[in-house]
């Protein structure tokens, strides 16, 4: 390559990078806003115009939100019911997504296609439909009315994604053991689960950040306050005359921290499993 060619090639690269970082600049505004107005007085948020940096930064509101609302009970719960979804997804989806990848049986492509179907409905147009299920199941109010909606509304994607995944293991691996003794379990765990460790962390992360976030379902399954999760806690907050929006923003940028962990320790592996399986061979 010339040294002309060299330098356009370089130029280009310049230009990309460019792009791509003044792009990511606008997708993290809202999010460096959220966060800038926690450290503002309530007066500065709303002044006009807006300003980028607080004037008189203070950790204030944050110590208010320790100590004046029930942050940490939220965030447990959260917990509980993101981590009660992503076990109660993977039970399925592992099962189903191998079975479909492993075995050719009447049906198969019609099966798939109406695990598919799920993904077409949004969660509210299926919510009075959920309210009597849940009912009669005697689940309201509880962490199961949550983790159950939230999981049947997962599970296609991950459903799909360990299928095309499960598609890539060669099947003279599992070949190998059988004949070596290995039972059908055993070559599950042992062997193909082990080889994709990143769809799993992929559909982990998709699972969790999905029922992180949800606001519907805990608001119409859950009325015990206890059981609140980061946006309904959020939700609480909002009053009938007026709305201290300095610690709602604080609330939800705590809510965020543990997701930017997430996705900080396993961004590899997430790329990596979403990826995986795209290509056929």
């Amino acid at each position: 390559m010339t040294m002309a060619g060299h330098d356009r090639s370089n130029l280009r690269k310049v230009r990309l990078y460019g792009v791509l970082i003044g792009l990511l600049g606008l997708m993290m505004l809202p999010f460096y806003a959220m966060f800038s107005s926690t450290l503002k007085p309530e007066s500065e948020i709303f002044a006009a115009p807006a300003t980028l940096v607080p004037s008189d930064p203070s950790i204030q509101a944050y110590l208010q939100v320790w100590t004046q609302t029930d942050v940490l009970l939220w965030v447990g719960n959260s917990f509980i019911i993101s981590v009660g979804t992503v076990v109660l997804t993977l039970l399925l989806a592992i099962p189903a997504a191998y079975s479909c990848a492993r075995n050719d049986f009447v049906g198969k492509r019609t099966f798939l296609l109406s695990v598919l179907v799920v993904q077409m409905f949004a969660p509210v147009v299926l919510i009075v439909g959920l309210f009597d299920v849940i009912t009669q199941m005697g689940l309201f109010n509880t962490y199961l009315a949550v983790i159950v909606p939230a999981a049947a509304f997962t599970l296609p994607f991950n459903v799909w994604m360990l299928y095309g995944y499960f598609k890539t293991i060669p099947v003279a691996l599992e070949e190998s053991a059988r004949i070596d003794g290995a039972s059908q379990l055993q070559i599950l765990t042992k062997i193909v689960l082990p080889l994709t460790k990143p769809a799993l962390v992929a559909s982990v992360t998709y699972t969790f950040l999905y029922a992180w976030n949800r606001l519907l379902f805990v608001l119409t399954f859950l009325t015990d306050s206890a059981k609140y999760n980061i946006p309904r806690g959020v939700f609480s907050m909002v009053g009938a005359l007026q709305t201290d929006w300095r610690m709602m923003l604080t609330v939800s940028v705590i809510g965020i921290i543990p997701l930017l962990i997430l996705f900080a320790f396993l961004e590899e592996y997430i790329v990596a499993g979403m990826t995986a399986g795209a290509v056929k061979e």
